[in-house]
C-alpha cells in the first residue's frame, strides 16, 4: 500500500524533470544586405558577397526628388533591377509606410519591417532583394531585422540608403 501511495509522487517528480519544447525552433539565416539608390538613378546592392548595379533602372519615383507617382495613401515604393559582373542580376524593391503621391519621399530614418504598415506617418520600410543567385529565395527585412533604411537629402536631390540585416525567405 505504501508503494503505490508513493508512485504518483515519483511520476510527478519525474514529469517536473521532462522539459517539453515550447517553441519551433528552427535557426534563420540573417545576412547583411546594403544598398544605395541615387537621384542620378543609379543602384548599387551588396549582397551574399556579390555588388550589383545599374544605371537608368529606378521605377516607382519621378527623380531627383524621388517624387511618389502611385496614387495610394498607404504606402510607396521604389525598385531598381540590377546586375553583377558574373552575369547574376536581381531586383530590389523598398516600400516605404506613408504617402508621398506628387510629393518628395519623407527624409530620415526609417525602421526595417516584413511589411510596413499601411498608411501610417511612422517612418517603416521593408526591403526584399531577389536574385538569379538565390534561385527559390529571397532576401527580405523582417521585424526582427537590425538597420536602417534612410533617405537623405543631397545637393542633387535624394538617395536611399538600405543598410539592414535581411533573412533568406523561401518563396
Amino acid at each position: 500500500m505504501k508503494r503505490l501511495a508513493l508512485t504518483p509522487i515519483v511520476l510527478l517528480s519525474l514529469a517536473a524533470c521532462v522539459k517539453v519544447p515550447t517553441e519551433h525552433t528552427t535557426t534563420v539565416e540573417m545576412v547583411p544586405l546594403h544598398a544605395v539608390i541615387s537621384s542620378d538613378n543609379r543602384c548599387t546592392v551588396q549582397a551574399l558577397g556579390k555588388t550589383f548595379v545599374s544605371v537608368g533602372q529606378v521605377q516607382g519615383a519621378q527623380l531627383p526628388a524621388f517624387t511618389g507617382t502611385l496614387l495610394n495613401d498607404g504606402y510607396h515604393s521604389i525598385t531598381c533591377w540590377v546586375g553583377s559582373t558574373d552575369g547574376s542580376d536581381g531586383s530590389i524593391i523598398v516600400t516605404f509606410s506613408g504617402n508621398s503621391y506628387q510629393k518628395p519621399f519623407p527624409t530620415g530614418s526609417f525602421r526595417p519591417l516584413f511589411e510596413p504598415p499601411w498608411g501610417v506617418a511612422d517612418k517603416y520600410a521593408g526591403v526584399l532583394f531577389s536574385s538569379s543567385v538565390l534561385k527559390a529565395e529571397q532576401l527580405r527585412t523582417v521585424d526582427e531585422s537590425t538597420g536602417t533604411i534612410t533617405v537623405d537629402a543631397t545637393p542633387s536631390g535624394l538617395t536611399v540608403t538600405v543598410d539592414v540585416t535581411a533573412m533568406r525567405y523561401q518563396i
